[in-house]
């Protein structure tokens, strides 16, 4: 789908309200493969290939590939689909891109669920800081194998049986397609959380956040960082669950949220995570 900014690769699925999928870093619209299935038998579900991953072209030569340009351009993905409003899914960069959404565009966003979401002004982990560095960022992505893509699956379940790992050649290969590889770096190097984590308060749609007990790329202690800010929030940390919750703890992930993005009311503020067992 063609706008200003971007010319989009995505997924349609489903009828009913619409829900938009928005995929951690590295991820793509591959990593929602079953939440597509399960959401799509109520929904009419959107999974989106952010600027900068996946088949998403940048077209405008003076986007700035920002925290900020994305969250615009996800907007100008859905005035093209004909979208005045969503209810949003992200996961990890993903749910940080979704906050930002919710930030600067409120009345897009009806309800927002976010599993394991970046969106605080904190360091992140060395895989990813290797790609801001000049040189040795370009040589990664270039030299991206399966193995590596493995490795990061790994590190984002703690339920080894069900990695997707037959998802780790094609993730390579798209990382290392020459019409990726510049928008992807300049992604990573511009993508910063700080104007984020401060505007949480703007954040008006309710909120449901799930967070993986044994996350290694975004450990659950962040999470009262999003619950002392979001004004209607309902939290869960999922035990022996991993960043991935989607697919390492698909049970108790849909329990919770197949009926948040079905709720017409809004959702009761918690004081405290739920520790889910």
């Amino acid at each position: 789908m063609d706008t200003p900014v971007a010319r989009f690769r995505y997924h349609r699925a489903g009828s009913g309200s619409p829900v938009l999928l928005l995929p951690g870093s590295g991820g793509w619209r591959l990593s929602f493969h079953t939440m597509i299935g399960v959401l799509s038998t109520h929904h009419t579900v959107y999974a989106l290939d952010p600027p900068g991953q996946g088949g998403t072209v940048v077209v405008d030569p003076e986007s700035r590939h920002d925290t900020d340009a994305i969250a615009h351009a996800i907007a100008a993905f859905l005035d093209a689909a004909g979208l005045s409003e969503v209810a949003v899914v992200g996961h990890s960069w993903g749910g940080g891109f979704a906050l930002r959404l919710a930030e600067l565009h409120p009345t897009r966003v009806r309800r927002l669920a976010l599993l394991a979401p970046a969106g605080l002004d904190v360091p992140d982990v060395w895989e990813f800081r290797l790609l801001r560095r000049p040189v040795i960022g370009e040589l990664a992505v270039r030299l991206m194998s399966a193995a590596s893509v493995r490795h990061m699956l790994r590190k984002s379940f703690a339920h080894r049986d069900r990695i997707p790992y037959a998802l780790a050649r094609g993730v390579a290969a798209e990382m290392r397609a020459p019409r990726n590889r510049s928008t992807l770096l300049r992604v990573e190097r511009s993508v910063r959380w700080a104007a984020t984590e401060r505007d949480l308060h703007l954040v008006k749609a309710p909120v449901l956040l799930l967070w993986g007990e044994r996350d290694r790329y975004l450990p659950a202690s962040l999470l009262p960082r999003f619950t002392a800010r979001l004004a209607t929030i309902e939290a869960h940390v999922l035990s022996r669950c991993g960043h991935s919750l989607h697919d390492d703890c698909p049970d108790e992930t849909y329990r919770r949220l197949i009926p948040f993005l079905e709720a017409d009311e809004p959702t009761p503020t918690t004081g405290r995570p739920h520790y889910a067992t």
